[in-house]
This record gives C-alpha cells, sequence and structure tokens, in this order.
C-alpha cells in the first residue's frame, strides 16, 4: 500500500512530536520502540493474567481489580492536577507494514485537554495538568475523557476513553476495545451537544479519508492507554498524507509556504516548538518570582499592620 520512504535529512536530532527530551536515532527506531512497547504490555497482561488465576485470596484479588479513582497508576493528588497524564503521539516517520490495521482518527482544530468528572462538578485539565474550567455536565461520576476543545463551537471532541462511571479503561485495555466502549456511548444522553465522538475508522488500500481540518491521529489496535509520548499513536498534517501513506485525499489540500518534504517540516515544526517552549518557560518564571515578590510585600504590610 505505502513504500518506506528513505531518509534525507539528518534526523538523529529530531525529537518526538511536541516533546523536548527523547530524541529518535532513525526511521527504524520508531519501529523498534513499538514492537518494544508491544513486547512490554503483552508482558504485563500475562503478568497480570497469571496473579489472578494463582492468587491464593479471592477476596483481596476483587479488591485490587476494584476500579479506583483516581486510576491508582495515575494518582496525583492535588486539586489542581489532573489524576491522569494525556497519551500523547509521535510524527509518524513512515507507514508500518501493518499500517492497514490501525485506526485512524481525523481531528479538528482545537486544544487537547482532559475532561473528568469526579462528583457534581467536571473540571478540564490542560496538555501539561493545569486546570483550565470547571463546570457542570451530565457526565457519570468518575468519568475521564481525552478531548479536543473547539472554541469556535464549544464543543468538546472526544478522542479517547479513560474511565467510564468508573469502569477503568486506562489499565491493561486494548484500543480496540477502548474504541469499541466509546462508539457504542454514540446516543447516550449523558454526552449531551457539547460532546461528540470523533469515530475511528481503519485505514484500508486507497481508501478515501473522511476530511480533517488539523490532522490525523493513528493508533495501533493492540496498544495500552499509557500517559505520555508512544509510538503506538501516532499523528500527521493532511498535506503528508499521499507522501507518506500514498493515499490520495480527494479534498484540497494546501501545503504551508516552502513545505518541501514531510520530513523537513517535521525537523522545523520541532525547532520552532523548542524556541517556542524557552520562551514560555522564561515567561513563566518572570511570573512567578514577580508572584513571590508581591506576596513578600503583601506579608510585610501584614506584619506592620499588626504592629
Amino acid at each position: 500500500m505505502a513504500s518506506t520512504v528513505t531518509p534525507i535529512l539528518d534526523l538523529s536530532t529530531l525529537s518526538l512530536y511536541k516533546v523536548k527530551t527523547n530524541p529518535i536515532s532513525s526511521l527504524a527506531n520508531q519501529n523498534e520502540r513499538r514492537r518494544e512497547v508491544l513486547k512490554r504490555q503483552k508482558e504485563k497482561r500475562e503478568q497480570k493474567i497469571s496473579q489472578l488465576r494463582f492468587s491464593a485470596n479471592d477476596n483481596e484479588s476483587n479488591e485490587n481489580d476494584k476500579a479506583q479513582w483516581p486510576p491508582r497508576q495515575h494518582r496525583k493528588n492535588t486539586s489542581f492536577t489532573c489524576p491522569i497524564g494525556m497519551m500523547l503521539a509521535e510524527w509518524l516517520l513512515s507507514a508500518p507494514e501493518d499500517i492497514s490495521s490501525w485506526f485512524i482518527i481525523p481531528c479538528p482544530c482545537g486544544q487537547r485537554c482532559m475532561v473528568v468528572c469526579q462528583s457534581n462538578r467536571t473540571q478540564v485539565y490542560g496538555k501539561y495538568g493545569n486546570l483550565m474550567r470547571t463546570m457542570f455536565t451530565k457526565l457519570p461520576k468518575q468519568t475521564i475523557l481525552y478531548c479536543i476543545y473547539d472554541y469556535r463551537s464549544s464543543i468538546y471532541h472526544i478522542i479517547d476513553i479513560i474511565m467510564w462511571n468508573g469502569q477503568d479503561y486506562s489499565t491493561q485495555i486494548e484500543c480496540q476495545c477502548r474504541f469499541f466502549m466509546l462508539t457504542s456511548l454514540n446516543g447516550d444522553s449523558r454526552l449531551n451537544e457539547n460532546f461528540q465522538i470523533l469515530f475511528p475508522m481503519k485505514i484500508e488500500d486507497k481508501i478515501d479519508l473522511i476530511e480533517a481540518e488539523d490532522g490525523y491521529l493513528f493508533y495501533h489496535p493492540l496498544g495500552f492507554y499509557e500517559s505520555g509520548y508512544s509510538p503506538l499513536v501516532c499523528w500527521l498534517k493532511p498535506f503528508m498524507i499521499e507522501e507518506l501513506l500514498g493515499i490520495k485525499l480527494s479534498y484540497p489540500v494546501n501545503k504551508p509556504n516552502g513545505y518541501t518534504t514531510a520530513q523537513a517540516y517535521m525537523f522545523e515544526e520541532q525547532s520552532n516548538r523548542k524556541e517556542q517552549q524557552f520562551v514560555e518557560k522564561s515567561h513563566k518564571r518572570r511570573n512567578k518570582k514577580k508572584e513571590e515578590k508581591q506576596q513578600d510585600e503583601g506579608e510585610e504590610d501584614l506584619m506592620t499592620v499588626d504592629n
């Protein structure tokens, strides 16, 4: 379906998509990491099955398997921090041999966020775990949804389901199972007009892809949900699809000015993001120092009044 792309750039310094560290050394490296992640996940599952099978205390086993809030391996105990991290995408450097079995999700423009319903209120967290807003929804308690928030329409487009009504899907649950559960919620009254499911589809040979405003997410069907960057979740812009996958899109696609190849764009985009991250960090440090100074001055004023 798609031929292997020979790198025209030295990718030794090209980092994972939107990430600061973990550089990749070659196209083969991503495939190798993908195999290692799948192998590790399989071993974890077999270990878990073995523990359940030979558990001497059934009550203890049942207690350990009970869904907990927040998901046990993601706990961070501050009300202003998201209880679970995002599973983020890498650039798809070349088409995997089993690409036809992968899920693909066309994504609108917007901000990635985690929608978390713990009790009567629903909280929305940003990419770095920061609390963005609090609102009231019809979502069941103990629910976590991975979404893209579109400011223009105020719609949360659901990408993945992490927890629903206390049922934990973040622990050793394959992507294909999570997506089956997610699509089964279509028409559920608890997902009101502010929530819309981004339906995943399979890639077939030369299939016509649904138009994506921002880009396409690619999910390996056997991948577990894990916080951080994963080679089992990848990303491409629409203007890269034909070049890397050999699929010609039926809708018009505008390439950025000066665009040459997908790999060159990835390299330039990552360089720009690193520079932007440096500026943002510097700005945050300045604001923090300013707030600390104002706090110290306020404490001095209070001490003067008390005296």
